[in-house]
């Protein structure tokens, strides 16, 4: 059974798993071993920083672009993090990248700015902690879910039942077999059924 990590800040430590590792592009040299996905996050939202993104989101060992989105408790005002997430978007497009999404507190700003762009990659919100009538909305319009140490049941229920779940650990301590389990014990299937779900939705976001 292989583990997909779809969302991780650290380097890979299960041998039998795919992760995605999100990178800072100002500090972090990347490892042509890695699978990355490399933005400007919202806390930083520096537009200065926007040409070496673009430079190294061209890396062949890039999947994805993220994590990029909003934040209204933290970081520049969120007009500030608008704009540099259309820039996001718009990165994603040209270079037929998915998007991987941090969102807290500015949902209706989010479900707008994809109501009103183009934007035919997959977007995938990271670490979704949302209630099952969210999650509801998202995915109607389009968004994969993927689910870490904290989740609802109902919001992972959804997801599972549209085939847009992912899996994933951010910057927890804890491994990806730990989170499999849990996510599979919510919805009282096996595990390797989950993995199998996932490894389809890796195949349809391009990212195997």
């Amino acid at each position: 059974m292989i583990y997909y990590d779809i969302h991780t800040h650290r380097q890979p430590a299960c041998l039998d798993g795919m992760a995605i590792v999100t990178a800072d592009i100002c500090r972090q040299a990347l490892d042509p071993s890695v699978r990355y996905a490399v933005a400007i996050h919202p806390w930083e939202a520096d537009p200065g920083a926007l040409p070496l993104l673009h430079e190294m989101a061209r890396r062949p060992n890039v999947a994805a672009i993220g994590e990029t989105g909003l934040d209204k408790r933290k970081g520049p005002p969120l007009t500030v993090q608008e704009e540099l997430f259309h820039a996001h978007i718009q990165l994603a497009e040209v270079l037929d990248k998915p998007l991987i999404i941090h969102c807290v507190g500015a949902w209706h700003t989010l479900l707008r700015i994809f109501k009103t762009s183009v934007c035919h990659v997959p977007r995938i919100i990271h670490g979704f902690r949302g209630n099952g009538i969210l999650a509801g909305q998202l995915l109607d319009a389009g968004f994969y879910l993927s689910f870490g140490r904290h989740f609802r049941p109902e919001a992972v229920s959804g997801a599972w039942a549209a085939h847009k779940l992912f899996a994933e650990t951010d910057e927890d301590d804890i491994g990806i077999r730990e989170i499999y389990a849990a996510l599979a014990a919510s919805l009282s299937v096996a595990q390797e059924d989950l993995s199998q779900q996932i490894a389809v939705n890796f195949k349809a976001i391009k990212i195997i």
